[in-house]
């Protein structure tokens, strides 16, 4: 654990954050492209505790502003949470830009960041680890659902290169082929790129959450459970809706102990392969006691609130003690 009174080679952290608007707050919910920005509350709130460690903030809304003032961080430290949107290639743009000026930065470089965003390569190097992976077809056009016909229903059908639920409501879970044409023609036409089709788990909702460098007590194994109906996200997904207006009893588990020796030496074994990281959530269904599969997301949201610090916090750490991690994995 890195404690919140450790001292850091440096004093200022350059943070990249796109503020959520209300332009899009009357389009439903599964088809908002900007819930991958940040709320002003998280902002606020991440800019304090970072203030709290005895860092400076300086805070610029995208990779545009970070370019025109990239000169003056030359000796800091470049965190970001930059959502963008519509863009395929949005999360590698703050990378790139650090590369480009020579500025130090938290995360994936821009080719992780690449790989990261794309289900299809994760997946498959997440099975090449030994994890397991529920069967998956890709469709790039209509005529390419032919080759669904091997997957066992309910599937799940989502945009292959989106995050934070973007795209994804109940009806994604499909238990009638005869749904599964109409919903994939739609997601093409209205995400304009790929879909991923994949096998459901009836599972537990779970997550493997991990800080580089920060100690062999740096990773944490939490559940998303509704009090009360610990069975829920058996037959639902974790979608959208779901994350932006919580059902009543929903909180965070750790649960650290139910995850498999085996399962978690896989999960590290995929993230040695990856490359670096800095933090990063794998999520994936836990079902007869089995991890699997279902994506990672290294640029995981930050807030107190969420599954990634609560994963921390819920076995003892303070939110400052998780931020400073965070700031320490800097490689």
């Amino acid at each position: 654990m890195i404690h919140s009174n450790t001292v850091f080679p440096f004093r200022d952290v350059v943070l990249i954050a796109d503020k959520l608007g209300e332009s899009e707050k009357l389009t439903p919910i599964h088809k908002r492209r900007d819930l991958e920005m940040t709320d002003a509350q998280t902002l606020d709130t991440l800019r304090s505790t970072i203030n709290s460690l005895g860092l400076r903030v300086h805070t610029y809304n995208g990779p545009d502003d970070l370019a025109k003032n990239a000169a003056l961080h030359s000796n800091d430290i470049v965190l970001s949470i930059y959502g963008g949107r519509a863009s395929r290639n949005r999360m590698a743009l703050v990378p790139a830009i650090c590369e480009t000026f020579g500025l130090r930065f938290i995360g994936p470089d821009v080719y992780g960041r690449i790989v990261a965003q794309d289900k299809e390569v994760t997946k498959r190097l997440a099975s090449d680890c030994g994890i397991i992976t529920p069967a998956w077809r890709i469709v790039r056009s209509v005529e390419d659902l032919r080759y669904i016909s091997g997957l066992r229903l309910p599937v799940v059908i989502k945009p292959l290169m989106e995050g934070s639920s973007i795209g994804i409501a109940q009806r994604n879970r499909v238990v009638d082929v005869a749904d599964v044409l109409p919903l994939a023609k739609e997601l093409l036409e209205t995400f304009n790129q790929p879909v991923l089709i994949e096998e459901f788990v009836a599972g537990r909702e779970v997550a493997y959450s991990k800080i580089q460098h920060a100690g062999a007590e740096s990773w944490a194994f939490s559940e998303v459970v509704i009090e009360g109906n610990d069975d829920y996200f058996t037959n639902h997904l974790f979608d959208a809706d779901e994350k932006l207006i919580p059902t009543v009893g929903r909180t965070i588990r750790n649960i650290d102990h139910e995850l498999h020796a085996n399962d978690r030496a896989a999960i590290d074994t995929f993230l040695t392969m990856f490359g670096a990281y800095g933090y990063c959530r794998v999520d994936g269904r836990l079902a007869d006691g089995n991890f699997h599969f279902l994506e990672l997301t290294p640029d995981a949201w930050i807030a107190p609130r969420g599954q990634f610090a609560r994963g921390f916090t819920e076995k003892g750490w303070s939110y400052a003690e998780v931020i400073a991690a965070v700031l320490a994995s800097v490689d």
